[in-house]
């Protein structure tokens, strides 16, 4: 089958070929309907881009690097959804790394991103000075880079995701309205939205009159599943001993939460009669766990649609020598009501 050119799409449509190659370039000299009626025909018709003429000609790649900290979290895949449909409606490729909660393997993946010549780089950053200088230098030169979930990175630049400390305030506070005051806190290792997270739960107890204990609050080391395991039946264990075993548990993060109802449905206590449980989550089965899950759900696809799109903003302001002003945007997360609280 013959390969379908620019001038066959041109024909077709009776329009002219540099109209063609601008409309499939998302050129803003072509409007919408003009864009939008070219694209169709060419996706239609399975028309391919020749991408190395085209990054020759232009100086760009249209690849979009992306850095999470691990692609089996539930609330990361939400977010690469969002990238990825945005994506494709701009005709960019991504290229999709892990961290891993490591700041050495993230410099790693950013060299190798930058290596590949990518347009830009989306990051959830490790914590919130990780690799900052290195990231400035590339964003301040011909590399930029938009922040998201974790946006207390000290970076100018745009940032997504969602109120963390009201997130938890609000969570904590639906605990204690249905009297839960023992509560113990599961979360990761200090970084910008756990410390956020912990505050929030720190100034629901303050506002109800309910002391903080440091014994009801645990650290875990995310990079590590089998320490993170070990470390939540430890701490169990350890306030069963002292008779302080909490009437209600807050997970911090999909892996912790959905780790901790596996863990409690294994120790055979049962949920909520034993132990209330609620999280953040954004795993799609969260309503056929059993209970199912009361869970704060993040608004993961649009925050990477926000974050593609703020990126292409970027872009194209630099290409139009445009000054970028620069914003935090903060989403609501939602409390899903279940049987585990």
């Amino acid at each position: 089958m013959k390969k379908l050119t620019l001038k066959d799409i041109a024909k077709a449509l009776n329009l002219s070929v540099p109209t063609i190659s601008k409309a499939l370039s998302d050129s803003h000299e072509i409007n919408k309907d003009t864009k939008e009626k070219i694209v169709a025909y060419a996706q239609q018709h399975n028309y391919q881009h020749n991408a190395l003429a085209r990054s020759l000609k232009t100086g760009k790649t249209n690849i979009i690097g992306v850095i999470v900290s691990t692609i089996s979290n539930s609330f990361f895949s939400e977010i690469l959804e969002g990238i990825e449909e945005s994506s494709l409606f701009q005709h960019y490729n991504i290229i999709i790394m892990q961290s891993r909660e490591s700041p050495d393997i993230e410099k790693k993946c950013i060299d190798i991103l930058y290596s590949k010549g990518v347009d830009g780089i989306l990051i959830s950053p490790v914590s919130h000075d990780a690799n900052l200088t290195y990231l400035q230098q590339l964003h301040n030169s011909s590399c930029p880079i938009v922040i998201f979930d974790r946006i207390n990175y000290g970076l100018d630049t745009f940032k997504i995701g969602i109120d963390n400390k009201k997130a938890a305030k609000k969570a904590t506070e639906e605990l204690i309205s249905r009297n839960y005051r023992n509560i113990l806190h599961i979360t990761g290792l200090s970084n910008g939205v756990t410390n956020e997270r912990l505050a929030g739960f720190q100034d629901a107890l303050k506002i109800n009159k309910i002391t903080f204990q440091e014994s009801n609050l645990l650290r875990c080391d995310l990079s590590h599943i089998q320490v993170v395991e070990d470390e939540i039946l430890n701490k169990l264990d350890e306030l069963k001993n002292q008779h302080k075993s909490p009437d209600a548990i807050f997970t911090a993060t999909d892996l912790l939460t959905n780790r901790t109802i596996g863990l409690l449905a294994q120790q055979k206590i049962k949920i909520p009669e034993e132990i209330a449980l609620i999280g953040f989550s954004n795993t799609n089965y969260a309503f056929s766990f059993n209970p199912p899950l009361t869970c704060i759900s993040q608004p993961a696809k649009k925050i990477g649609k926000l974050a593609f799109e703020k990126m292409i903003e970027i872009l194209e302001f630099r290409l139009k020598k445009r000054e970028v002003v620069y914003e935090t945007i903060t989403l609501d997360a939602d409390i899903i009501i279940r049987e585990s609280i």
